[in-house]
């Protein structure tokens, strides 16, 4: 139906363009000294809307005009994303309109960048750059690529998760080799970054000043953990939920997962609104390894969950029949299978959930709709 409309679109503008080539050969005969159509019709194209982004056709390759693909980094909109070139021994960042093909240089680094992820909204970008193996250099940038501050912070190893209720805040931990970890409280709009004491350095924003995340036992090691829920301001836990092992969330919604009760080879997927009220769940099969369950990519959006899943429980190791790209709508619980024989590699949806990047360097892109998967960087 779709090519249907799209044949019959191009009837359209060809018999328009004959009429017009007709009519301004008659107004010529009339009207002496008028441009000719051809010359005005060069103008026009110049400045008209390029034709692939009304059949909503994307622009790929990436035309790298500097330095070397290094990856994609993830969504600012619905129709742009952001990507890295290495450009001698620092780092370019760029944003690249998918329809439009716009490229635009967003942030240049003497050093390499590690990380680079947009705010919930894009209202900002977290760019980290390491100028030694032992620190860190976090630069918050808007979308036109100006620098509002810069921190620097002793680490090996960093984790970032933004407020999605109040992006004006996010929460750094900092790691060393052994993994020791320490907690920061990033304000953006005070320009101030504060220690934070936590058990646990992975944790989700679950409001504007509430923490929650799978309080691990330290003493009795185990496969499962519970999840708690805390304050920034304050240092008492509640506990939420019992026998989970891994969760996700954002604005309004958390996704945990835990084994079935009757069927250990399964998995369940349970989404709650950030109030914990159950919205809907799931059961897949799942792999095992050594000492726990491996959680396949997904992504998780306040309008979409799509997720990579195997189709037999076995061990990970030994899998090797492919992953279904699959939908859930945790509103009315409709499942379904999208693709079939994927690999289990990342996934980062737009915000939409029409557009999906897949692949370790996000340098692939799945259309939802159209089950295609198309190449965005031609090598890396």
């Amino acid at each position: 139906m779709e090519q249907k409309k799209i044949m019959n679109y191009r009837l359209l503008l060809f018999l328009c363009l004959i009429l017009l080539i007709g009519l301004a050969g008659c107004q010529q005969k009339r009207e002496a000294g008028m441009q000719p159509m051809q010359k005005h019709g060069k103008t026009l194209q110049k400045e008209a809307v390029p034709p692939s982004f009304l059949l909503n056709k994307v622009q790929a390759p990436i035309p790298i005009k500097q330095g070397k693909f290094n990856t994609v980094n993830g969504w600012l909109s619905n129709d742009t994303i952001m990507y890295m070139t290495n450009v001698n021994l620092g780092t370019n960042v760029y944003t690249y309109n998918l329809y439009t093909g716009e490229t635009n240089l967003l942030f240049e680094s003497e050093s390499p960048i590690s990380t680079v992820t947009a705010s919930p909204s894009g209202t900002y970008i977290l760019i980290h750059s390491s100028p030694n193996t032992y620190e860190g250099i976090i630069s918050i940038i808007d979308g036109s690529g100006t620098e509002i501050l810069s921190k620097r912070i002793s680490a090996f190893e960093f984790n970032f998760e933004w407020n999605p209720y109040n992006e004006n805040k996010l929460l750094i931990s900092s790691f060393t080799e052994d993994w020791d970890f320490s907690m920061y409280v990033l304000n953006i709009k005070e320009k101030t970054l504060n220690h934070f004491e936590n058990n646990e350095p992975f944790v989700f924003w679950n409001g504007e000043d509430e923490i929650i995340y799978l309080g691990w036992s330290q003493n009795d090691p185990s496969l499962f953990a519970s999840l708690m829920k805390r304050a920034i301001t304050s240092t008492k836990e509640e506990l939420i939920l019992n026998d989970i092992y891994y969760i996700k969330a954002v604005k309004d919604l958390l996704l945990s997962i835990t084994i079935d009760d009757k069927n250990s080879e399964l998995a369940v997927y349970t989404f709650f609104s950030n109030k914990f009220e159950k919205l809907g769940s799931f059961s897949v099969p799942q792999l095992s390894r050594y000492s726990d369950w491996l959680v396949p990519f997904f992504d998780i959006g306040k309008s979409h969950f799509l997720s990579l899943q195997p189709v037999f429980s076995t061990d990970a190791d030994t899998y090797n029949k492919g992953f279904e790209l699959t939908t859930f709508d945790f509103k009315n619980g409709d499942k379904q299978v999208l693709m079939e024989g994927l690999k289990n590699e990342p996934l980062s949806c737009s915000p939409n959930g029409n557009l999906c990047l897949y692949g370790f360097y996000y340098d692939k892109l799945i259309n939802i709709e159209t089950k295609e998967i198309l190449e965005l960087a031609s090598h890396l």
